[in-house]
């Protein structure tokens, strides 16, 4: 009996040591698993479709060919407004915007996303998490940034340039990073908005008044609001 009753304490004595062992590794990593949500919202949208003609060296499409009759070389800028709404410094990198006649988001209890894109007529995508000169990946606690998104792509989707025609389409954005030496800070929005048309250009704006314009910084990355001179 007495000896089963050293080695039941035996045991006991060596789970508790164990677990002591293990509190200091276990405590830290519980910080890995902090999710922060970032604050997200496509405020400027811009597309231009572009005009092909005999006269441009490089543009020129037969539209009688059935292989360049729904070719369509489309510019975009897309402008993100992110918000770091915490006390916490966030290192963000990963930038996606899209445009869309359908665009359907699951978001699962665990905060995974399933984004489903039909039609795209753009969905670029900036990965700026590795170091970019002169640029600086780091959202101050409680500070918003404007990041540009743009390009230029063939678009050969019809579906996607008759969206665009009648202006009724789906913006969506979203952010990816990290908190610093913490867990990961993410966010999205999703909206239905109807693009103002002039033209062959298409634009959507809840960001500038009549007497502000946009300044891009030289990286293409940062977005400034300036007023017209």
């Amino acid at each position: 009996m007495r000896i089963a009753i050293k080695l039941i304490l035996g045991s006991i004595m060596a789970l508790t040591l164990g677990l002591g062992t293990a509190f200091p590794i276990l405590i830290p990593n519980l910080a890995l698993t902090t999710n922060v949500q970032i604050e997200v919202d496509v405020v400027y949208a811009y597309f231009c479709v572009q005009n092909f003609t005999s006269n441009i060296t490089g543009l020129w499409r037969n539209y009688s060919s059935l292989w360049e009759n729904d070719l369509h070389i489309i510019s975009y800028l897309f402008v993100l407004n992110v918000t770091n709404p915490t006390d916490k410094l966030l290192m963000l990198g990963e930038f996606t915007a899209s445009a869309a006649p359908q665009i359907q988001v699951t978001q699962y209890p665990k905060g995974e996303l399933s984004i489903a894109i039909t039609n795209p007529i753009a969905s670029p995508f900036r990965d700026l998490s590795r170091y970019y000169p002169g640029w600086s990946q780091y959202w101050q606690p409680n500070t918003t940034r404007l990041i540009a998104l743009s390009g230029t792509i063939e678009n050969s989707n019809t579906a996607a340039y008759d969206a665009l025609q009648t202006g009724t389409i789906y913006l969506f954005g979203r952010v990816e990073g990290k908190i610093y030496e913490g867990g990961w800070a993410n966010g999205y929005s999703l909206k239905r908005i109807q693009l103002q048309k002039i033209g062959n250009e298409y634009l959507y704006n809840n960001l500038l008044n009549e007497n502000q314009i946009l300044r891009l910084s030289q990286d293409g990355i940062d977005v400034f609001i300036e007023t017209r001179r």
